[in-house]
């Protein structure tokens, strides 16, 4: 009978990947409202667009080693359903969930907090081992407005990291109920985006093309983005 993997495990194996592949890292942490409203095709059409965005970054051998991706799920609370790891280690993305024991309201900030908690304690592992890395990208996705007012504080923050060129925020609004003003609060340089649809697909092939774009260059170098479906987003 196999031994199911604890946190010590995933750890450990986190800390070999950096020491066995030292390529320069691309950290992408996906932020996924999983709130009541999002309950039938938005969620299905949400668990395809990711597995989609992990099977082009698979595709493309430099990206392959360099990209690892984590997802947080937020409602009434947020959770980490995929921590950061190489992508060889991914066989299935978790799939996400509405109605679950994370509740049906929108805590955006929860989730935005703790994305980047994620992606500071895999920073400080890939300096401790050497290891070079990209500005970090954050993915936000919501399909309504706020349920508390932690976004305020988080907003700032992503805000400061952006100037100082430590982030690359996404800020991303699913059908005509998004709040575009507050998912504006995240970002100065890159305006919401407000999917057209549930055309999940559609924005998370345009994410992969811009990561495998990045995987090929260096650290420090800016790196125009593919903007004839995404206009307004210049570059990284």
């Amino acid at each position: 009978m196999l031994r199911e993997q604890t946190h010590d495990d995933v750890l450990r194996l986190r800390k070999e990947d950096l020491l066995t592949i030292p390529t320069n890292r691309v950290p992408v942490a996906l932020c996924l409202d999983v709130s009541g409203s999002m309950d039938g095709p938005p969620i299905h059409e949400l668990n395809e667009g990711v597995q989609m965005f992990l099977n082009a970054l698979r595709s493309d051998p430099i990206a392959s080693a360099s990209a690892e991706v984590a997802i947080v799920a937020f409602a009434d609370r947020a959770e980490v359903v995929l921590d950061f790891q190489s992508l060889h280690r991914i066989e299935q993305p978790p799939v996400l969930q509405t109605g679950s024991h994370l509740g049906n309201s929108t805590n955006l900030g929860a989730g935005a907090n703790l994305s980047l908690n994620l992606l500071n304690a895999r920073k400080r592992e890939y300096e401790a081992a050497g290891v070079e890395y990209f500005q970090p990208f954050v993915v936000l996705m919501t399909d309504g407005q706020p349920t508390t007012d932690l976004h305020h504080t988080a907003a700032s923050t992503f805000k400061q990291l952006e100037a100082s060129r430590k982030l690359v925020t996404f800020p991303i609004g699913i059908g005509p109920h998004a709040d575009m003003n507050v998912l504006s609060l995240f970002s100065d340089k890159r305006p919401p985006l407000r999917l057209k649809g549930l055309n999940f697909a559609a924005f998370f092939e345009w994410l992969s093309k811009s990561i495998v774009r990045m995987s090929h260059s260096r650290p420090g170098e800016s790196v125009p983005l593919d903007l004839k479906s995404i206009p307004g987003w210049g570059e990284i």
